[in-house]
């Protein structure tokens, strides 16, 4: 007796097939780009709309990114998910890690760009930011993943509880020493 294909597909297939791939890259290119873009605009905008005020401009530039980083890189997660749903969780993380990498590295070449081609002046951050937004985006990829995949919503909560204080009690350590 036949398996049917339905009962052959692994849901933790550890490779991916030529359509995962196509898919992955696609998602991972349009996500980041779409995230550089974003992130570049915003940051000269309000650097326009906020020249004075500095510790307001820089609140504001921060509580932005981290808004788009996490929209843009739960978007990502569930993109992939919804286009090849059995593919394995590790894929997803990477999905949501690389938008946010590249994504970042775009925006940061995004600024270069502008100041050497329009000489605005835009300050640029530091590159230490791509590591912060990468780590960031490990964890709304990862409570991304939590949503989609666990059933359970009492596993989920404490899932994604235990996520987020792994979290923050990593950030602490890192910046105490």
């Amino acid at each position: 007796m036949a398996k049917s294909k339905k009962t052959q597909e692994t849901p933790l297939a550890l490779g991916l097939d030529q359509e995962d791939k196509r898919v992955l890259w696609r998602t991972i290119a349009i996500a980041s780009v779409l995230l550089g873009i974003f992130l570049a605009v915003t940051f000269v905008v309000l650097g326009k709309v906020f020249p004075e005020k500095p510790g307001f401009l820089n609140a504001a530039r921060t509580g932005i990114s981290l808004l788009a980083f996490w929209i843009f890189t739960t978007s990502a997660v569930r993109t992939f998910d919804r286009f090849r749903p059995n593919v394995a969780f590790y894929w997803l993380v990477l999905v949501g890690v690389a938008t946010a990498a590249i994504g970042i590295v775009l925006f940061l070449t995004g600024l270069r760009l502008w100041n050497e081609l329009g000489s605005v002046g835009a300050e640029l951050p530091s590159y230490s930011i791509i590591g912060f937004y990468t780590a960031a985006a490990l964890v709304a990829s990862l409570i991304s993943l939590i949503h989609i995949r666990v059933e359970n919503e009492m596993t989920g909560n404490l899932l994604e509880l235990l996520v987020i204080v792994i979290a923050a009690a990593f950030f602490f350590w890192v910046t105490q020493g």
